[in-house]
């Protein structure tokens, strides 16, 4: 198959190129290309299927078994499901994220090595997005808001319990690097081939130093967990803005960080350095108003994002592609940023050289999209998965 007409986004910008594709992968990428049967993008913007990194549900469904969405079938039934519909936002592959829940249904640390059985399972026969590398997002924090009764101390028995002694599959685990024994933690993450992230912290710049000494490429949608920065304190923003070794997670809804502050991240640190999340929750999707969950607690949700009754924050109510949009209208960055941040930046960011770039020999998991983010054909390994209804 042969896409033509297309404005395909390669090396962060938009090219009038030609890309050849089968079941294999992408096979050839240049001008003027036949011999072989035409797919017709009439204009549309083609992009390398999203990698999303950091992803915890979505469509009332979630990789963290939760009583709030029961009624959605089983945890397995969920999370095929939920597997199935993020194609329809852009995504091929995603990183199914964990966190703590609190309260647990039984144990915090089971209830997550149960999710990650049940996701495991999923993986060997599953439709969709692919479940590529388990994101476990802050086990261990030291910020204060996150220290929910129930923590155990971060040691290797413990990791092994919640991989279940697996870490083939295991891409991001966090942990503060403010924590107690956070660097012998990380040696062993890295021990393992893990990427030990930052976030949920108070640490102080030379700590996060430090922690990169040690290993640590990631961090956590950052500005979200992390002590506020003050112009007299050394604190852990700061700490991954002048560390390039660390990678920095962006939630670019408008919301979640302003746009000043994007702005300022992406000059300081480089576009180069950083890479787009959805941070998608179980909650994301629903209908404007105050909604009622499964197990009696309420959301409210208006303008695209889910509040608590206290009126804390609770996630945001976009998916993928209209996270993009936000990042065009909302934070005002140009297409060929977010082509960076959303469909380049993260496979680059997390060493995925298989995936993430429309580049011969990696997989042919493709996006076409309007010049709005809608969108309109999404392929995942050389078949047509998802196709908009007035297509």
């Amino acid at each position: 198959m042969i896409i033509k007409n297309a404005k395909v986004f390669l090396d962060g910008k938009f090219q009038n190129i030609d890309v050849r594709y089968d079941t294999s992968g992408i096979t050839e990428i240049g001008e003027n290309l036949f011999n072989d049967e035409i797919m017709d993008a009439h204009g549309a913007c083609l992009y390398a299927g999203m990698v999303d990194a950091h992803c915890h549900g979505g469509f009332l469904r979630g990789f963290n078994y939760s009583t709030s969405f029961e009624k959605q079938g089983t945890h397995e039934e969920q999370v095929r499901d939920l597997l199935k519909r993020l194609p329809s936002t852009g995504v091929t592959t995603v990183y199914p994220t964990l966190a703590i829940i609190y309260p647990p249904r039984k144990d915090m640390y089971e209830d997550m090595r149960e999710s990650v059985l049940t996701i495991r399972k999923v993986h060997k026969d599953y439709e969709g997005a692919e479940p590529l590398k388990f994101h476990f997002e802050h086990p261990f924090p030291t910020l204060d808001r996150y220290l929910v009764p129930g923590l155990l101390p971060a040691t290797r028995e413990l990791a092994d319990r919640i991989t279940d002694n697996d870490y083939s599959d295991v891409g991001i685990f966090g942990i503060a690097p403010d924590y107690e024994n956070a660097m012998e933690f990380m040696d062993y993450l890295v021990s393992k081939g893990v990427e030990p992230e930052d976030g949920y912290t108070k640490a102080t710049a030379e700590q996060t130093k430090m922690a990169a000494d040690h290993g640590m490429t990631q961090a956590s949608h950052l500005f979200n967990g992390y002590q506020p920065m003050h112009h007299r304190t050394s604190g852990p923003s700061e700490g991954v803005l002048l560390e390039d070794r660390i990678k920095a997670q962006l939630t670019l809804d408008g919301y979640h960080v302003n746009p000043a502050w994007v702005r300022l991240t992406l000059k300081v640190k480089g576009i180069e350095n950083c890479y787009g999340i959805t941070d998608l929750s179980g909650y994301s999707g629903l209908p404007e108003g105050r909604n009622i969950m499964d197990d009696g607690s309420v959301v409210i949700t208006h303008d695209g994002y889910n509040w608590r009754e206290d009126g804390h924050l609770k996630s945001g109510n976009m998916v993928a592609n209209e996270i993009m949009r936000a990042a065009k209208e909302k934070v005002g960055l140009s297409m060929e940023e977010i082509g960076l941040l959303f469909f380049e930046n993260p496979a680059k960011c997390l060493n995925l050289s298989d995936r993430g770039k429309i580049e011969v020999g990696r997989r042919s998991d493709l996006v076409l999209m309007d010049e709005n983010y809608n969108v309109i054909r999404t392929i995942i390994q050389g078949e047509v998965y998802y196709e908009a209804d007035n297509n």
